[in-house]
Formats: structure tokens, C-alpha cells, sequence
């Protein structure tokens, strides 16, 4: 995927967040997923956020390594129940 396109991909259609805004808030100081959220409207639309599988990984890598991705690889172990709340990755027995 060339650069231009991977900007402009969508990753959050409910509220057409492109990956560029996503990528700018991140390098602008948004080191959470709340705060990515805050910023750009991005995960928290009327499908419950399903495309917090691809903000997380996202976010993990800049921080990880101070760069983006060229794909994303979504990451299937975050969910969102009918009321649009991040599960934890594992039963906490709660």
C-alpha cells in the first residue's frame, strides 16, 4: 500500500476517522486508547467500537517503536460488549 493511501485509509467508519488524523493524535501525545478516543472521535461510534481492534495495535506499536506500521495487523483479543465497553483480555473472575 502506497503512503498517501495508507493515510487516508478509514479506520473508524462510523465516524470516518482516517488513519492519518489516528496517526497525528498518537504523535501529538495521545498515548492512550481513551485519549486516541478523546481526540479524534475514533472508537466510539454506534458499531461499539470495533475498530479499537486496529487503534490498539496501532498505538502499541508507535510506542513500541516510535514508527507505524505499513498494515495492521487488528488484534482480535480486544472486544466490545452490546454496551460498548472494552473487555479484558481474560476472565478476571469478576
Amino acid at each position: 500500500m502506497n503512503r498517501q493511501r495508507r493515510r487516508s485509509e478509514i479506520i473508524c467508519r462510523c465516524n470516518e476517522v482516517p488513519r492519518e488524523v489516528i496517526e497525528k493524535a498518537i504523535r501529538g501525545g495521545c498515548d492512550t486508547l481513551n485519549k486516541i478516543f478523546d481526540e479524534t472521535t475514533a472508537g466510539v461510534g454506534p458499531c461499539g467500537g470495533s475498530c479499537r481492534r486496529k487503534l490498539k495495535p496501532l498505538l502499541d506499536h508507535f510506542l513500541k517503536t516510535g514508527g507505524f506500521p505499513d498494515k495492521i495487523v487488528e488484534d482480535n483479543s480486544v472486544r466490545v460488549d452490546p454496551d460498548r465497553r472494552v473487555l479484558p483480555d481474560e476472565d478476571d473472575g469478576e
